[in-house]
């Protein structure tokens, strides 16, 4: 579902406001407001989805009060099944194009294309599916803390993470 009030702008503002500078790979304070580019972190492997994405904290801690924010590097091909999340997440497209579209089955016919700088919004519990185009880096922003897992199947046997 995508949505566009006034939270919805305040989330992409936000998104945008720590995107610039991270992208740069820069560190400093502006003003007050800390920016954070990647600095040490390192990308690692996503276990809690199939195999082939990785993930990299830039922002924050999910598990505890606050925003957070992550990205997520997908290669060409990719294929996340139905899933949702406990939280509202705001997704924008830094490189490449991703497809994502809300329902409880993977369904090529609903997709939608989205490319560099373009966003939506997940609302808590609502079943979303994505692919990659080509190579993809997105950007996840959200409000901690989440309690339990932060990502749940709809078809439990798409679940990659041991049972």
């Amino acid at each position: 579902m995508i949505r566009f009030d006034r939270h919805t702008l305040a989330a992409a503002l936000l998104c945008a406001a720590t995107s610039l500078p991270a992208l740069a790979g820069t560190e400093f304070f502006m003003n007050g407001v800390e920016s954070t580019g990647s600095g040490d972190r390192a990308w690692r492997m996503n276990t809690s989805v199939p195999a082939g994405m990785k993930i990299i904290m830039i922002y924050g801690d999910p598990s505890k009060p606050g925003p957070y924010i992550f990205r997520a590097m997908v290669p060409a091909g990719y294929r996340l099944p139905a899933h949702s999340h406990p939280d509202q997440r705001t997704v924008t497209v830094l490189k490449g194009t991703y497809w994502s579209a809300a329902g409880p089955t993977y369904d090529e016919a609903k997709l939608q294309k989205f490319g560099p700088g373009a966003f939506y919004i997940t609302e808590p519990g609502v079943p979303h599916f994505a692919k990659a185009e080509t190579a993809v880096v997105v950007q996840e922003m959200g409000i901690g803390p989440i309690s339990g897992s932060p990502i749940e199947y709809v078809n439990a046997a798409d679940d990659p993470r041991p049972h």
